[in-house]
């Protein structure tokens, strides 16, 4: 396409739509969707990308990929232009405008960009996926809604899916689904009041629904395994290193259940779910360092006046009020 014509076709998009908000992407002949690049997107589509190639381990047009929440195509143009078949869901207008314009542009005959509700999207309607990627459309969802759509990722996977989400690190909330609890929290994602526009009109939201619920990592594992998929792995090379506290990337493999052969009774006991809180076990080394801690203060406690020795080791092993009697019984 030629660059003068291009860079016309993108303004008339940007002064209707808004100006891109995802990677800057170079749509050719020096033309650019963004004037400066959007670092953590950019960083996180080159690891997504490494954790395709490598757990695949097939090349890329071999694969069809369908990816939930698109918003403008970031990963769906690349892995198009890697190659691949991709399927872009999206449930607004202006970024599915955006996505067809950056198809187009680079001529990408094997991607395809649908104005979809996520929670609309079935097997029977779509077919299945060696890659699905749920790139931060699950903390958008609410309760039962994100339980559906993760049993449809499922359903529609029959390799991997790489889950990048937001998590909850308290589960003061709790939510039930097909006889089993879940722990999270709430999270508001527009005003009650608001309308529908309104509520478009926000990029980085839900579509339509004013709260969604963010699992806690246990339940958030649980949910994966219950729906279907054999491991869940969690990403931590390639490194995004500015990535948020309460977010991961998850790679979940839809596999077959392997059954021991050796051990048919370790064979026959299902497997445990993660708990909220688990068990404090621990190992030789940390013994080891509180033991040198402790003694390290005994010592410091001992040494000095030796008049005052035990109010010295008071001070270092009990309670405070434990400390105030001795200290009154040393001191008069």
């Amino acid at each position: 396409m030629d660059p003068d014509l291009l860079a016309q076709e993108k303004q008339a998009i940007v002064d209707k739509y808004g100006g891109w908000v995802q990677g800057r992407l170079h749509l050719g002949g020096g033309v650019y969707t963004r004037d400066e690049p959007n670092p953590d997107l950019e960083v996180n589509l080159r690891r997504i990308v490494q954790i395709i190639a490598d757990a695949a381990n097939k090349p890329f047009d071999q694969l069809r990929i369908i990816d939930f929440g698109c918003l403008e195509g970031l990963e769906s143009i690349e892995l198009a232009h890697q190659g691949a078949a991709v399927v872009g869901i999206e449930g607004r207008e202006r970024n599915v405008v955006k996505a067809e314009f950056a198809k187009r542009a680079l001529s990408l005959s094997r991607a395809e960009f649908h104005l979809e509700d996520v929670r609309n999207v079935t097997r029977a309607r779509y077919g299945e996926f060696d890659v699905v990627l749920c790139m931060g459309i699950l903390y958008h969802l609410d309760a039962p809604d994100v339980f559906e759509f993760l049993e449809q990722v499922a359903d529609m996977c029959s390799h991997f899916a790489i889950i990048d989400t937001h998590f909850s690190f308290v589960g003061d909330e709790v939510r039930t689904y097909n006889g089993r609890r879940y722990y999270g929290a709430s999270y508001q994602e527009h005003p009650p009041s608001d309308s529908r526009e309104q509520r478009l009109a926000r990029a980085w939201a839900s579509l339509d629904n004013p709260r969604s619920f963010w699992f806690t990592r246990p339940s958030l594992f649980n949910v994966l395994a219950h729906v279907g998929f054999t491991s869940v792995l969690e990403c931590y090379i390639p490194a995004h290193v500015n990535q948020f506290n309460d977010r991961t990337t998850l790679l979940a493999f839809k596999g077959k259940r392997q059954a021991l052969r050796a051990f048919p009774v370790t064979d026959a006991v299902e497997s445990e779910d993660w708990p909220e809180r688990r068990p404090r076990r621990l190992s030789r080394l940390q013994i080891q360092r509180r033991r040198r801690r402790w003694s390290h203060r005994l010592v410091r406690a001992l040494s000095g006046d030796r008049q005052r020795w035990p109010y010295r080791l008071a001070r270092t092993v009990l309670p405070p009020p434990a400390r105030k009697a001795i200290r009154e019984h040393f001191m008069s």
